[in-house]
């Protein structure tokens, strides 16, 4: 019997996809560099991945606490999200996200948090056109491994 995990295919499919997303946005480079509304565009995407990485982080360590069952397959994805908060924040410093409350239905617990990490992901995956191709391909790459933190997740529910 398989696994009820995500299929290589899906995984392989979504970091497809991911990929080719960043090669079309890296296409659009003019090699003259960033100019200042770039930067600014850049700084607010950073941002945005940021705070919605620091959300998400706070509702998988809620769900870690109060559900014994995902904690353990919550915790190298929680390990995974910490790296990508140091990645976004830069130079900057950025104030501790919210406490996140966990569904109280225990059942719900696992799908939900795999809806927030795959909202997250295809989040990421929005205006990268406007983006310097670096940080459309960290948005990509990111965006990739929470829809693969999705499907892990819908397996364990």
């Amino acid at each position: 019997m398989r696994d009820a995990g995500p299929t290589r295919r899906a995984v392989l499919g979504t970091v497809a996809a991911a990929t080719i997303a960043a090669a079309v946005v890296g296409c659009d480079d003019d090699g003259g560099g960033a100019d200042q509304g770039r930067r600014r565009v850049d700084d607010a995407a950073r941002e945005r991945a940021y705070a919605t990485t620091g959300a998400l982080l706070a509702h998988y360590d809620a769900v870690a606490a109060r559900d014994a069952a995902l904690a353990e397959r919550i915790r190298p994805l929680s390990l995974e999200l910490r790296e990508h908060l140091r990645v976004f924040a830069g130079g900057a410093s950025h104030s501790a996200p919210p406490p996140a409350a966990a569904p109280q239905d225990a059942a719900a617990t696992g799908g939900a948090v795999a809806d927030r990490a795959q909202q997250a992901s295809d989040e990421r995956l929005t205006g990268l056109d406007a983006l310097s191709p670096e940080l459309a391909r960290r948005l990509a790459a990111t965006a990739a491994c929470l829809a693969g933190h999705a499907q892990l997740l819908r397996s364990a529910s």
